[in-house]
Order: structure tokens, then sequence, then C-alpha cells
């Protein structure tokens, strides 16, 4: 009997450790498509582009209000009118900061060392388009991007399908300063182990750990209360 005991605890903890964090996503929850939108008018690509980022960020810190946060609750707290983004600014407990890009090919190996740093992507700016794009991943050689226009694709696409934002073209960036979560690996799929079907059933019955004598015992005692049944 207490060897089953200790197997249950064991399965248990098995249980405990395979289950996702709590306070974490993986890169399919901050990548669904509820989480980007198109910027509701003229001039503000900027501002939706930066509620993306921040709705990916609450995501990985597992706020369950991840999705109240959006263009107009943005504008209400940090949006300047006449003016934009802020260089620095704050959405409730998430900080926002900005900094200045090199320019031309050498902008390439900042935002990729800037992504490995920001899972939530980073707000992309280029002065001489002008528009503000949300720099989400690079992988396989390729920049993926969230356009608020909407004049491109919804969701993820490649920086080459964006509006007129390119790597080498931007000149800015504001990124989350406050600390944000890793991503959480996405679980593999288990497949399940072949199940061995016992051939007795008083094997199924025997606790492994009790002598024969007691096991016959409580086998009768289990088969007498069936038949009472």
């Amino acid at each position: 009997m207490r060897q089953r005991i200790l197997r249950s605890i064991a399965a248990m903890l098995v249980l405990v450790m395979l289950a996702p964090a709590a306070l974490a996503a993986t890169y399919d929850e901050i990548n669904q498509d509820q989480v980007f939108f198109k910027q509701s008018q003229r001039g503000t690509c900027t501002l939706a582009a930066t509620a993306m980022m921040l709705r990916r960020a609450a995501l990985l810190n597992g706020e369950e209000n991840w999705a109240q946060i959006t263009e107009a609750s943005c504008r209400a707290e940090f949006w300047i009118p006449g003016c934009g983004l802020p260089y620095s600014f704050s959405y409730g407990e998430m900080t926002v900061g900005h900094e200045t890009l090199p320019g031309g090919a050498a902008n390439e190996a900042v935002l990729i060392d800037l992504l490995e740093a920001h899972p939530e992507g980073i707000m992309l700016h280029a002065a001489c388009v002008p528009h503000g794009i949300l720099l989400t991943e690079y992988k396989d050689g390729q920049f993926y991007c969230a356009d608020p226009s909407e004049y491109v694709g919804e969701g993820i696409i490649p920086i080459e399908e964006a509006w007129g934002t390119r790597v080498e073209n931007s000149n800015a960036y504001w990124y989350v300063t406050s600390e944000v979560a890793e991503v959480e690996p996405d679980l593999p799929d288990l497949v399940p182990e072949e199940v061995t079907v016992e051939s007795s059933v008083a094997d199924l019955l025997a606790p492994l750990d009790q002598p024969e004598e007691d096991t016959c015992l409580i086998g009768q005692a289990l088969l007498a209360g069936s038949e009472d049944n």
C-alpha cells in the first residue's frame, strides 16, 4: 500500500512540473490574432503599435486583463495630442522608454539583439515614411512585424510587407523598460504510453508490499463485498 501511495505522489509531482507557469505565456499565446488590431485613424500608427506591444508584455506577465489595453486606453494614459508618443511613459505598472538607431545596415544587428531581450517586441519607427510598426520576431534570417496600417495584412507578417517601414530606414524605437517574464516554451505533443492489460484480476487486487497470505484475505474480502452487492 505504501508503494502505491508513493507512486501516486510521484505522478502528481510530474504533472505539476509539466504544467505551464502561471505567470508566463507561449509564443502561440502572444501571437494569437486577438492580440493585434489596426489603428483607428490616420496618424495613430505609433499609438496602436505601442498598445499591441503592451498587450504582449501583459500576457507574458500573466495579466488577465491584457485585452483591455487598447488604442483608446493608451491615448488616455500617455498620448500627447499634436505631438504623439513621449520619449518615456508608463501604463499601469509597465514603463516604456525610447532610443535611437544608428541607421542603415547597422540597424539589423541592433534589432536582432533587442528582440532577443524583448520577446514582447519593440515599436519600430521610420520618420522618413513616417510610420510605426510592432517588430515582433527575428527568425531564420527574417524580421516579422504586426503593422497597424489598414493597407497591409492582419496579424504577423514579414517586415517587407509592412507599410514603408523597413530595418534600414528606421531611426528610433520604443521598448518596455519594466520587467517582463520570459516566454514559456510550447509543450510538445505528448504521446501516451502503451497500456498493458493485466491478465489476472487477482494481480490487480494484490498490493506489492503485502505478504501472500494477506493478499489472499484482501482479495477475498473485496470479492465477498461484490457478491453482497
